[in-house]
This record gives structure tokens, sequence and C-alpha cells, in this order.
């Protein structure tokens, strides 16, 4: 009797651990998401024109821009002192910037870690295909909810 017991409870629990035959995983390939219709693109030139810009700022050393449809991500490296005032700093590198690319949704950080990050996807060849400029789109998102914190 408990062999019985303990050879129907196996054979539950392992038919109950396994999935149907009929469900399948649910995954969004890049064509199906919206975020990727139509194909992202990356503007080079609004890059180029935003580093310029802020460059122009007193006190910044380093600048990486990635701009992607209407995304505008710029991270900034702030020299010694002039960290005391890095707010100052990135309010003033926003609003040059909003005044330069009024269509442009933008985004500008400090960190660290962000500025490689997006420094790694600035240095990325960019392809205009659609699944992988859509990977390329979903890894500035990620940058941008990071900025936000």
């Amino acid at each position: 009797m408990r062999t019985l017991l303990l050879v129907v409870s196996m054979c539950l629990l392992i038919a109950g651990c396994n999935p149907k035959p009929n469900q399948q995983a649910k995954t969004q390939s890049a064509a199906e998401d919206p975020m990727c219709k139509p194909t992202p693109i990356r503007y080079f030139d609004s890059e180029q024109k935003a580093k310029a810009i802020t460059e122009q700022v007193k006190g910044i050393d380093k600048v990486v821009a990635v701009r992607i449809d209407d995304e505008l991500d710029v991270a900034i490296q702030v020299s010694n002192f002039n960290r005391f005032r890095l707010k100052s700093i990135e309010k003033e590198v926003a609003q040059k910037l909003k005044s330069s690319f009024p269509n442009a949704k933008i985004h500008v950080t400090s960190d660290k870690k962000l500025i490689m990050e997006l420094q790694k996807l600035s240095d990325t060849p960019w392809s205009n295909k659609q699944e992988e400029a859509c990977k390329h789109k979903k890894t500035l998102k990620k940058i941008e909810e990071d900025m936000k914190g």
C-alpha cells in the first residue's frame, strides 16, 4: 500500500511540474515590439552637435552622446572641484540641449557607470537591421531607466 501511494504521488509530482504540450513561451520578436516600429534610427550628426554644445560648458572633461529616434542621452564627466557644482552643470547642459533639440527627449547624467555603458553603446556599430537596431534601442532605454534612479 505504501509503495503504491509513493509511486502515485511521484507520478502526480512529475506530471504537475512538466509544461503542457500546447503551452508556449510568450516572447515578442523585434518585428512585433511596438518600441521598434518603425525601425529605430540613430542620428550621428545630432550626437556630434550635442557633444559640441556640451563641451562648451565650463568644467566638463568628457562627453558621450547617443541619439536614437527622439531620445538624446548625454553623459558628462566633470573634473575635480567642479563636482561641487555638478547639479548646476547638469542643469545648464540640459537647458542648452533642450533649446538646440526641441523635439528630442533629453537625458543628462554624470554617473560613472552610465558613462561607461553609454560609451560602449556609442562605440557599437549601428545596424539598420530591425532586430539589431531594436536591441540597441532597448539598451538605451535601460540606461535611461538607470539615469532616473
